[in-house]
């Protein structure tokens, strides 16, 4: 968004091709570049370049543009979810008041072949984009406003970015089930064997602006990471134990009710309970 010359300008158009057109085989979220574009817009202004897109966001919609353009569909195109996260967050309804959301975001890979039976990959990430955060920066701040015009003398720059949520999930138990089972579903070539082993599911503890710097974890199962509420799910992560809502139970990950014994100090499984 500033001047530069002709060579230059030629690379970036160049650059910026690769995240151009619409793809015809795999559906590729756009959501932080189409995010850029607005707020851009809003100040009169136009990306020209690729850094003034986040380079991980426009690397990533790039390399799938590029899956989509080399791969061959009737090899098949697998879309493998790799892990999924559930973390509360907080949104702003139409009164202004907060609100704490359930919010799901999952990433994983495209696979597949070109005709020459070459292999293929991109990462895709998917329930949550970036916004940027944009400040205008004085030129010389010793001489804010040019002296025959008056007008401010500097440009708008990105200063960081806002992390936006897209995916909430109910609070009803079976309502939530059907939302993960469906994402699942549609990402052929995911298994949720898979995802139920190795800490593909998990739970991120919230941070004042929403954003993904909070601890995470859990290995939890399928069953466990779909039915467990928002706050079973962080007490299980926290304490390696939950009170179940419904009975008031407290049990362990295996879903084994355990309680506190008061001589150990510990919460222990029960027996004849």
């Amino acid at each position: 968004m500033s001047v530069v010359n002709e060579p230059q300008a030629q690379k970036d158009k160049l650059a910026l091709n690769r995240i151009a057109g619409k793809p015809q085989y795999i559906e590729i979220i756009e959501r932080t570049i189409q995010a850029y574009k607005e707020e851009y817009a809003k100040k009169g202004l136009t990306p020209t370049r690729e850094d003034d897109y986040p380079l991980e966001d426009y690397h990533l919609v790039a390399k799938q543009k590029q899956f989509d353009a080399l791969v061959d569909p009737k090899q098949g195109i697998r879309k493998v979810i790799i892990s999924m996260v559930r973390q509360p967050v907080t949104v702003f309804n139409k009164q202004g008041k907060p609100e704490v959301k359930d919010a799901l975001y999952y990433n994983g890979y495209y696979y597949g072949t070109d005709k020459r039976g070459n292999e293929l990959g991109a990462e895709f990430r998917e329930g949550y984009y970036r916004k940027p955060k944009l400040s205008f920066v004085y030129t010389d701040t010793t001489a804010p406003y040019d002296p025959k015009t008056g007008e401010r003398r500097g440009q708008c720059r990105t200063s960081g970015f806002i992390t936006e949520h897209y995916i909430f999930l109910s609070e009803d138990k079976k309502e939530r089930r059907k939302q993960i089972e469906d994402i699942v579903q549609k990402a052929t070539g995911t298994s949720i064997g898979n995802l139920s082993t190795g800490g593909h599911l998990n739970y991120r503890i919230p941070t004042p602006n929403n954003d993904h710097s909070g601890t995470h974890g859990g290995d939890f199962t399928f069953n466990m990471f779909c039915d467990l509420s928002l706050e079973e799910l962080g007490q299980l992560q926290n304490t390696n134990y939950y009170t179940e809502k419904e009975t008031g139970a407290i049990k362990d990950r295996k879903g084994q009710r355990v309680a506190y014994d008061h001589s150990t100090r510990k919460v222990e499984t029960t027996s004849g309970r």
